[in-house]
């Protein structure tokens, strides 16, 4: 797997817990739903835009993606890629 940075906006399903913490569960990328069968590592990075919380995550077809969330802004990005198959 080859790492390739994307930084593109994208809409997230994401569920919103009590306590707090946002566990993002799809997204969709350029017409096609991407299902996320886990999250791994987590962190928050800022930005000259912002600040954004940053979550690794393995989709159910086994490629692993970062996505980044502004809180502020509710906006989502796809920050990179490591797609199993070819460039996507």
């Amino acid at each position: 797997m080859t790492e390739v940075r994307l930084d593109e906006p994208v809409a997230v399903q994401a569920r919103f817990l009590s306590n707090g913490r946002v566990r993002p569960t799809a997204f969709v990328r350029q017409g096609r739903t991407y299902r996320l069968a886990g999250l791994g590592r987590q962190w928050t990075e800022e930005r000259d835009d912002g600040v954004w919380r940053c979550f690794l995550a393995q989709t159910t077809a086994g490629d692993t993606v970062e996505l980044r969330w502004n809180q502020a802004t509710h906006q989502w990005r796809l920050g990179r890629a490591w797609w199993r198959s070819a460039a996507v």
